[in-house]
């Protein structure tokens, strides 16, 4: 009895709940991303598409996911705030994902790859409403920095160590071995999701039947916001950097395979390995987060789009087939990567911080704050939205007017989001995330 109890705690216990949200974060994305580098390949293949149409095909099949996404995601916010059901959802979405891998695995057609997408938004709208709310909601404010950190590093990590992974693991043992790995991630993702434990899971069902309710639906009928108290200036400043972010990682993921191949003539293992300076600076995603929280927010990410602008338009010079123009692309896309990772590391704590901001405007104090899921629900919306317009618009650019000019809108778009979030992120440094505060209080 004694072990059961504490077994059932530890399951229960932020620490636990972090870890497998992360994994699950980390492995919804890196499945996603495995696709990015081999999927110009898999186009090629026998009975699906010719060689003149795969930037179109590939675009479309990456914005078919952001569609998914985008549609599916306020239907998880839905049973995140009002059902409370997280546990059954996060386990549908691993479900969906294996099923999206099989998919790819035995796909025959074109037509079979946008099923295995629409799975893959699916399974993505779960896993990003859910999986960053759940964590917010288990953090303390002084750790809730540090640990969307976490969650937004998970992220990164899955989607630029995927199209590695699977450039590396296609060139080496085809179809079947790139999608092996992800089968037996997704194995040990079901695995944590099904063990964890929610709050009132613990609770006797007398209990649960005769008091959780009640309160949960006074909390929810009487102190919850509505869904145009949440489009506040603030979270539209927020929820404008992550469709930025998301459109220009996307608009990468749909060209740069082809571009590495086309100019530089490399195989699907240069394909994937091309996106590991993109990776690097994700390492230090926990440390910047650390680092930049003590500053003031919206300088920190307005300087960061605006630096990133500048290695964005310079992409232009690297279309040579030289060592030089190879050394000078991936410097490039490092300066960038560095850039989005220290801006992320502001934004995915901000949300938080502003729905509860928003919340104490209307009076909802912090114990009964119900915002959390539909706050990550508008921001997964925003990355849905950059994840469909990024391939097309990328793609489009691309094909028509070449590489350099997709750069070069890139640039523009990052400082536009600089300007905008001059007038939208918060201009102090948030309560709890410095040591100064915590004393004082």
């Amino acid at each position: 009895m004694g072990v059961s109890k504490i077994f059932t705690e530890w399951r229960s216990s932020s620490t636990f709940m972090l870890v497998a949200l992360c994994f699950a974060l980390f492995t919804d994305t890196f499945v996603y991303g495995i696709i990015i580098p081999i999927l110009p390949f898999l186009l090629i293949g026998p009975g699906n598409v010719g060689s003149e149409d795969v930037q179109k095909w590939t675009s479309v099949l990456l914005a078919i996911y952001g569609v998914a996404l985008l549609l599916g995601t306020p239907t998880m916010s839905y049973l995140c705030d009002k059902y409370r059901i997280q546990k059954t959802t996060l386990v549908g979405g691993s479900i969906a994902m294996a099923l999206a891998t099989v998919l790819f695995i035995s796909a025959g057609n074109v037509w079979m790859f946008l099923i295995a997408r629409v799975c893959q938004g699916l399974s993505g709208a779960v896993v990003g409403v859910l999986g960053l709310s759940m964590i917010a909601e288990t953090s303390s404010p002084e750790r809730l920095g540090s640990r969307m950190a976490c969650g937004s590093a998970s992220l990164t990590w899955g989607i630029l160590c995927g199209p590695i992974a699977g450039g590396f693991l296609f060139w080496k043992f085809g179809t079947g071995g790139a999608l092996g790995v992800p089968i037996a991630l997704l194995g040990v993702d079901f695995i944590l999701r099904m063990l964890i434990v929610q709050e009132n899971e613990d609770i006797t069902k007398d209990d649960e039947q005769e008091d959780s309710p009640l309160l949960e639906t006074s909390v929810s009928s009487d102190l919850s916001l509505g869904f145009w108290d949440s489009l506040h200036p603030i979270m539209l400043g927020v929820i404008f950097c992550v469709f930025v972010i998301s459109s220009i990682l996307s608009a990468f993921e749909a060209t740069l395979p082809l571009f590495v191949l086309d100019t530089y003539h490399w195989s699907s293992l240069g394909a994937g390995l091309i996106f590991l300076p993109m990776t690097i600076p994700s390492i230090l995603s926990t440390h910047i987060a650390h680092f930049v929280r003590r500053f003031v927010p919206r300088t920190i990410v307005m300087t960061g789009f605006f630096l990133m602008a500048v290695p964005m338009v310079s992409l232009r010079w690297a279309q040579g087939n030289t060592i030089h123009h190879e050394i000078a692309l991936i410097s490039l896309l490092f300066i960038i990567a560095f850039c989005v990772t220290t801006v992320q590391a502001i934004i995915m704590g901000d949300v938080s911080n502003a729905t509860r901001k928003i919340e104490s405007l209307h009076g909802i104090t912090e114990e009964d704050s119900t915002g959390q899921g539909r706050s990550y629900a508008l921001c997964n919306m925003a990355f849905a939205a950059g994840q469909t317009l990024g391939p097309l618009g990328g793609g489009i650019m691309k094909h028509e007017w070449g590489w350099g000019c997709m750069t070069l809108v890139l640039g523009i778009l990052c400082l536009v989001a600089g300007i905008s979030s001059f007038f939208s992120i918060s201009a102090a440094v948030p309560q709890g995330d410095t040591g100064e505060v915590d004393e004082n209080d």
